[in-house]
């Protein structure tokens, strides 16, 4: 006989190879891996609700003290979503304590309901956990790329897509890396259980003589059920890092909200004011000081005058929006960088008195509030 034919005849009589296993160790194997598989469900749902709540303070402290935009907060009932969903969804599908001398066909059932249960979160994991947190971060990075149009459509333009482009690549990697699990961890754990349940069925009474069954082939041989739970170092490691990363993109996404580029050099200016507000008689500049309107002066010793005059030579037909909303970028390039505060010069507008000023604070809210004023104004002429 060739050797094909040895090899052949071997592979046909091992398929059909019945091997013999206590009933009871069986049992006892089955349940320690639902076990551990149980665990590392609950640590891993655990894990989930627990950072989502965890954060739910955490965005409304960032986005205090970054003075994000209102569409920062739409992420905050997205996180309540998730984590009410994975709440709900085990109290759904709670898991029924395993009982210890129950039949070993009823406790393959039950993993098996688990382990499909799980593969169906997984892979329907884009419409529950990623779909929802990318509509509201997305909404937040349009929102902001808007209020960045004063640097040139073109720059808003390439910071939106940029934006789109990292969140798509993020979730997709989360996405690519859920179906692997799928893939290479519970596929595998739900066939071999198929095949015990199906080789447990076969049998007539489910058990055979003296308290053994009767299988054909190994069902669990090429690897154990028994999946390690992931560390607490590694849950704390995954943590940290998490939130250092949602940092870093606040971070970047507050400096680009409060900074505007030079359309001529691409050099980035702070978006601050030391006014409240500003109005115009013809090309004198009225400020808004606390609650009082004066004429400005003077403004680090330079004459009101002179910053008109040089925003009307270099900026044409925008130079009120310029003296108004973009001060830090109009004193540099006079030469005249301002620091957190300034020295103002102003007069009363009922009389000639004059006063000065010092160290007033150039603020964020001031120039937001002066923007703002100016987008309504925009919006109510015809």
């Amino acid at each position: 006989m060739a050797p094909d034919k040895f090899q052949q005849a071997w592979q046909a009589q091992s398929s059909q190879t019945r091997v013999i296993i206590d009933a009871d160790l069986l049992r006892e194997e089955v349940q320690r891996d639902q076990q551990n598989f149980r665990s590392m469900i609950f640590y891993r749902d655990f894990r989930e609700v627990a950072i989502a709540l965890l954060l739910i303070p955490i965005w409304f402290i960032m986005g205090a003290v970054t003075k994000s935009p209102w569409t920062w907060y739409l992420t905050v009932p997205v996180l309540v979503w998730m984590a009410g969903f994975m709440l709900v969804y085990r109290l759904r599908h709670k898991q029924k304590p395993t009982e210890p001398g129950e039949p070993l066909l009823l406790c393959v059932q039950r993993s098996l309901t688990e382990v499909e249960d799980q593969i169906w979160l997984l892979r329907n994991i884009f419409w529950w956990y990623l779909l929802p947190p990318s509509i509201s971060i997305l909404a937040f990075f349009a929102h902001t790329s808007w209020l960045l149009r004063s640097g040139g459509w073109f720059f808003a333009l390439i910071s939106f897509v940029f934006s789109v482009g990292f969140v798509v690549v993020l979730y997709s990697f989360i996405y690519f890396l859920n179906q692997r699990a799928v893939l290479l961890l519970l596929e595998p754990r739900r066939q071999e259980l198929l095949t015990l349940l199906n080789s447990l069925r076969d049998e007539t009474t489910g058990k055979g003589a003296d308290d053994h069954v009767a299988l054909p082939g190994l069902p669990f041989a090429k690897e154990s059920l028994y999946t390690s739970c992931a560390s607490q170092t590694r849950v704390a490691i995954g943590l940290f890092v998490f939130v250092l990363i949602i940092l870093i993109v606040v971070f970047i996404v507050n400096s680009a909200i409060n900074t505007d580029p030079d359309p001529q050099t691409g050099q980035f200016y702070l978006k601050r004011s030391p006014f409240a507000a500003v109005r115009w008689q013809e090309s004198q500049p009225e400020v808004k000081l606390g609650e009082e309107w004066f004429k400005l002066v003077s403004l680090e010793g330079l004459p009101a005058s002179e910053i008109v005059a040089f925003s009307k030579q270099t900026y044409r037909d925008k130079w009120r929006k310029r003296v108004e909303e973009d001060l830090v970028e109009l004193l540099t390039r006079m030469g005249h960088p301002p620091e957190k505060t300034v020295t103002l010069k102003i007069q009363s507008l009922t009389s000639a008195e004059t006063q000065v000023r010092k160290e007033v604070p150039m603020t964020e809210e001031n120039r937001s509030a002066i923007y703002e004023a100016a987008r309504k104004r925009e919006t109510s002429e015809p």
